[in-house]
């Protein structure tokens, strides 16, 4: 186990993990730079408030993602099915 050290918001946290240390390091700077996002709109914020803010919107962003590639699947499913039907 690897332990890699990731600064989010000038905080220096120690992560261990078993991953590729540039993916857990991409990981950390997606988070320094979502928190630095929200703490420049709303800079009278806590940390603490700052983080859960941040945690809201990367979880919005990866369902906006996840139903977004959903709904392209199923165009893609559906217009094999009709060209299919048309070969049937």
């Amino acid at each position: 186990m690897k332990t890699l050290v990731c600064n989010i918001l000038g905080s220096d946290y120690k992560i261990k993990n078993d991953r590729n240390g540039d993916y857990v390091l991409n990981i950390g700077k997606i988070v320094d730079q979502k928190m630095k996002q929200i703490h420049k709109q709303y800079p009278q914020g806590s940390l603490a408030k700052t983080a859960v803010v941040s945690c809201i919107n990367l979880v919005d962003d990866f369902l906006t993602k996840e139903q977004n590639d959903n709904e392209l699947i199923n165009r893609r499913i559906n217009s094999l099915i009709e060209k299919l039907e048309r070969v049937v």
